[in-house]
């Protein structure tokens, strides 16, 4: 089975987003230029995760590492971009390290939170939505409406008794009119 470029092809909305950020904004592109781009950088990622590929298993792994992709740009003879990249790579990691980081600590002052509380927000989400707790709710529920049955039927009941009686002395007056 034979695949072609197109198969890999980048999406054109992320490369057209990536253009804009790169060239000045007064700079126009043809939209046979965007295409043009989109297909050099799909061979050039393919190319350069072959080689990459390539390295990783002479090295007898069988995961592609940063290392990998630094060391094929090197063997791509493109070794100029290797210092900029693995800033950009560091900052991303130290970027991402943070996020982690600050994930934690806000775990940890939730923790902290329940202990003073009792139950964190996510505990009462959890526990409301509970089996237990929805079938009580489903319990209360059916118990509400047959309340409300029987109070309706005891005002019809009201109703047809009083229209009854209504009646009766309606008839009472026609009786004794007679």
């Amino acid at each position: 089975m034979s695949t072609s470029i197109d198969d890999n092809e980048l999406p054109k909305a992320n490369v057209t987003r990536i253009l804009k950020h790169a060239l000045p904004a007064s700079t126009a592109l043809q939209k046979d230029a965007k295409l043009a781009i989109s297909k050099a950088s799909t061979v050039f990622i393919n190319y350069l995760s072959a080689t990459a590929n390539d390295i990783a298993k002479s090295a007898n792994h069988k995961t592609i590492t940063a290392p990998d992709v630094f060391k094929a740009l090197e063997v791509l003879e493109l070794e100029d971009f290797v210092p900029k990249l693995q800033e950009a790579f560091t900052a991303y990691q130290q970027l991402q390290q943070e996020k982690k980081s600050r994930k934690k600590e806000g775990k940890a002052e939730g923790d902290e939170d329940q202990n003073e509380e009792g139950m964190s927000g996510d505990e009462e989400e959890a526990t409301s939505s509970s089996p237990k707790r929805k079938m009580a709710s489903l319990d209360l529920a059916d118990e509400e409406s047959k309340r409300l049955k029987t109070d309706a039927t005891a005002d019809n009941d009201l109703e047809a008794s009083s229209e009854a009686a209504a009646e009766d002395n309606s008839l009472d007056i026609a009786e004794d009119t007679l």
